[in-house]
């Protein structure tokens, strides 16, 4: 499978997932200084994952389409499948895990997807979900490990460039890459003056190990509060386009991304999950620590924030 994409390719995906995906703002931060955040919250799922997902299903021939999709997913990949599937009148089957933010499982399912809950992290979830491709012959959507996932996700780096031409920075939340892939992507076929920075979380670091040590790697166990971005070991085509196209990752604690997606309600006026605010708190960590402050965006990647956590953010 190839590993490249192109500014045509970025472009062919914008036109594929209109009306599916939205192009999402990026506005200047009120409580930072040349700070601009890209709303990928305000997203029809409130996830950047639509796009990637849209992309996707929406380059299936007629006869896959028929088959029906299935997905592994912690809730936001699910859900934008979920999404397109209904648009579509397609079947969709979403495996997550047991531990699945309700608000998540409640909203895909209001979608007439089935959701098959099963295990607590990704690749366990990734196993049982083919299984059950195997045995009813879906269609697999993979979760960030795939060119056309990363194409679709790639419009939302040339959207951010487009509209903040003076970026030199934009900092990325990780879960299995993704979104970083594509959005550096599509930044550095624009711009190689742009540094492209990952963030993943302290306790689910596999994208950092795997780039600091120069091969693909796995983490034994992951813990962290941002479920989104909790993935034990990246996808290959990922890692290789991380490589190719990120300049460093950070890593952040719960407590550093708590305080970003405080920041971002109280202060900002956005409502953003955990793994949402995590680009943010990697932005605020390394101005903290260099004193620079240039001009910067952070992706505001998604809004599905529980109940209980969206209480604990307003106390």
């Amino acid at each position: 499978m190839s590993s490249s994409i192109s500014l045509e390719d970025i472009t062919k995906a914008q036109a594929r997932i209109h009306g599916y995906a939205y192009r999402t703002p990026a506005y200047r931060a009120f409580s930072e200084e040349s700070v601009w955040l890209k709303m990928e919250c305000f997203q029809p799922v409130r996830s950047f994952k639509i796009r990637g997902a849209a992309n996707k299903i929406l380059s299936l021939t007629d006869d896959q389409m028929k088959r029906g999709v299935i997905t592994a997913s912690s809730g936001n990949h699910g859900l934008a499948v979920a999404y397109v599937a209904h648009k579509l009148k397609m079947n969709a089957t979403i495996v997550l895990p047991e531990n699945a933010i309700l608000e998540k499982k409640q909203m895909i399912e209001s979608l007439g997807a089935r959701t098959v809950l099963f295990g607590r992290q990704q690749d366990e979830r990734m196993k049982k979900a083919d299984e059950i491709q195997n045995s009813e012959g879906l269609i697999f959507i993979q979760p960030f490990n795939d060119i056309e996932i990363i194409t679709g996700q790639a419009t939302c780096g040339l959207e951010l460039i487009e509209d903040v031409p003076e970026l030199q920075s934009v900092f990325v939340p990780i879960g299995g890459g993704g979104l970083i892939s594509g959005i550096a992507t599509a930044i550095k076929l624009k711009s190689n003056q742009v540094r492209v920075i990952g963030v993943q979380p302290e306790g689910s670091p596999s994208m950092y190990k795997s780039l600091k040590i120069g091969t693909l790697s796995g983490i034994e166990e992951s813990h962290t509060i941002a479920d989104g971005l909790s993935v034990r070991k990246p996808g290959d085509i990922t890692f290789s386009f991380v490589k190719r196209y990120v300049d460093d990752i950070v890593l952040v604690s719960d407590e550093e991304i708590i305080g970003a997606t405080t920041q971002l309600l109280k202060k900002e006026h956005v409502l953003a999950e955990p793994s949402g605010a995590a680009a943010l708190a990697g932005l605020l960590k390394v101005r903290r620590e260099t004193g620079k402050k240039e001009r910067s965006a952070a992706i505001v990647s998604g809004a599905n924030i529980s109940k209980e956590m969206l209480s604990k953010i307003a106390q």
